[in-house]
């Protein structure tokens, strides 16, 4: 008989959703399609899985692709009253982190006198001063390939540009500097030299939710391979859809269940979530002629019949295409439709910035919610930008979230910067004296600055003693600072939107692609699904890669889809873009 949690946890669940949460015993390789459920699937099993062992010290690890699904876990996870002392919800880089390189970096000599972790503004900034040493044109969008193997291989296969990529990493070496991808390798060198580490953080791990598998690189499947294999008792679960997998060209491998088995050494049960509760039946079909998976997509949803919208536009001139976008919101906001449930898609930010500007002189009345236009950008393996977003989000919201990332703070500063803290010191401390700091400044980075300032004073972390601590100060004002001379960017210093950066989103989102996965609105408006666009014209499968992002971008809707292959773009003297090759077999009614 079931107790009143695990009915609680059952509730609202589909049969083959409760299949996949009562599952303890079998590792499971779930595919799920878009709209199905799959985040409430996985925080239901992550909290029946907890009340099975509430008094285990064991943890119950999910690793999501992005931050923000984290805080979505975490945030589920908050409203069933859990104990979540043995839950573990981040990125893979934050397990890393958390779980290797923090704990067992005296073991490596690359970490052995701990690390700081360098962001892409610095790692420009050393590139630029490689390539002058050389004489050569920096071209920030062009960048070599950094990555390296365990063994000391470099990716790069051009003889050029690997001379620079072995000078950028002897400069990081030098700083006792690692980068995003260092992450990852060496916390993968750590647990294949360290077989006694790797088997502590093993037997302390009870289970290991991977969401959004088909997003995982090479390396984060080696670092799973490896605990799997020195701990076959942990229980993994891959859940993904290989027809979302649009971050390819950044490193992402989709890889099948027999691949998996053999990374891990485990056997897989296939499980699929194959009902959709998102989108209307006509859409699903329209996205199902892009997918490669072969099962059927049945809409749940209580409107699957509807015959909602699906236009496709061939003929708005993009000189017109704002006005027309503007024009298709404002019925839909007539209509009754709520500004939240309204997305604008583009492929890249760089067509999506000037309509998003001309959206807002259009349709001045309306909120919108766009990205990648703060002073600020988001970066949360930043120390900087964890006590930014404590400064800026208002006292007493969040408050679990604040304490969560104090602690982080205090972590960082003892653990990467070697700062010395009394042990009594605690994230409430750490947020009382930014609390307590006042400043009348009005604009934002100096606001910022002053707390940071009085934080510093207080703890007695002085220049002289830390300069690495404040050679990432500087870097990051830096870094802020060159975003907001950005005359093509228009940001502004006022401190209130400083504050709008960490407010919670609201409004009409204005979004490429790739950062709307796994968001659902009403409707989709999408545009710049034109050749060389949408595939991109350097993508090395061209029709695979438009397939994926149609796919993706027409799931994201429940009841209705605007998509526009605009007349009018051209490079230069080239002709100009045509639609979308494989939109032309497709029937749209």
């Amino acid at each position: 008989m079931r107790d009143r949690f695990t009915e609680r946890v059952l509730d609202t669940l589909s049969i083959c959703q409760k299949e996949v949460v009562l599952d303890c015993e079998n590792n499971l390789f779930v595919t799920a399609c878009p709209g199905s459920g799959k985040t409430r699937t996985l925080t239901r099993k992550i909290a029946y899985m907890s009340n099975l062992y509430p008094e285990s010290l064991k943890k119950i690890v999910a690793i999501t692709y992005t931050n923000r699904a984290a805080n979505e876990i975490n945030t589920r996870l908050d409203k069933l009253n859990l104990n979540e002392s043995h839950i573990w919800v981040g990125t893979i880089h934050q397990f890393c982190l958390d779980f290797i390189i923090r704990k067992f970096g005296l073991n490596l000599k690359r970490t052995s006198r701990g690390i700081k972790i360098i962001d892409e503004y610095v790692t420009s900034k050393y590139l630029k001063e490689i390539y002058e040493n050389y004489g050569i044109e920096y071209n920030p969008y062009e960048h070599p390939n950094l990555m390296v193997s365990t063994s000391g291989k470099y990716y790069e296969e051009d003889d050029r540009k690997r001379k620079i990529v072995i000078d950028y990493h002897r400069k990081l070496k030098q700083t006792n500097e690692i980068d995003f991808d260092l992450i990852l390798m060496l916390a993968l060198k750590i647990l294949e030299e360290n077989p006694i580490s790797t088997q502590i953080i093993s037997n302390n791990i009870r289970s290991i939710f991977v969401d959004e598998y088909q997003d995982t690189n090479e390396f984060q499947y080696q670092i799973l391979g490896q605990l799997a294999k020195t701990d076959k008792s942990i229980k993994f679960m891959f859940v993904g859809d290989s027809d979302q997998a649009i971050f390819t060209s950044l490193g992402g491998v989709v890889k099948n269940k027999k691949e998996i088995e053999k990374i891990t050494g485990l056997e897989f049960l296939s499980k699929k979530l194959n009902g959709c509760y998102r989108s209307t039946q006509r859409i699903v079909d329209l996205y199902s002629h892009f997918q490669s998976e072969n099962y059927k997509i049945k809409s749940l949803s209580s409107y699957s019949e509807d015959a909602g919208v699906i236009e496709y536009d061939k003929e708005t001139h993009k000189d017109n295409l704002s006005s027309r976008i503007a024009e298709i919101i404002q019925d839909l906001i007539n209509a009754g439709v709520s500004e939240n449930e309204i997305c604008v898609i583009a492929p890249n930010q760089f067509i999506l910035t000037p309509i998003a500007k001309d959206l807002k002189k259009e349709l001045p009345n309306l909120h919108f919610q766009s990205q990648d236009v703060y002073p600020i950008k988001p970066d949360n393996l930043n120390l900087f930008y964890k006590i930014s977003f404590l400064v800026f989000t208002p006292i007493g919201e969040r408050i679990r979230l604040r304490k969560t990332i104090a602690n982080e703070i205090i972590h960082i500063l003892k653990n990467d910067f070697a700062v010395t803290l009394s042990p009594k010191f605690k994230s409430l401390d750490l947020l009382d004296i930014l609390n307590s700091a006042k400043s009348i400044e009005k604009n934002g980075l100096t606001f910022l600055r002053q707390k940071i300032m009085c934080l510093f004073d207080f703890l007695e972390i002085e220049r002289a003693l830390y300069p690495d601590l404040y050679q990432a100060y500087e870097d990051f004002f830096a870094k802020a600072i060159a975003r907001i001379n950005n005359k093509r960017l228009e940001l502004s210093t006022d401190i209130n939107d400083f504050r709008n950066i960490y407010k919670e989103k609201s409004g009409i989102n204005i979004s490429t692609i790739h950062k709307v996965k796994g968001e659902e609105y009403e409707v989709v408006i999408a545009f710049g699904f034109l050749q060389d666009i949408v595939p991109h014209f350097k993508s090395k499968n061209p029709e695979k890669e438009a397939r994926k992002l149609l796919y993706v971008t027409i799931s994201r809707a429940k009841k209705r889809v605007y998509l526009f292959s605009e007349r009018g773009r051209q490079n230069n003297w080239f002709p100009e873009k045509r639609p979308t090759d494989i939109l032309k077999n497709v029937e749209i009614i």
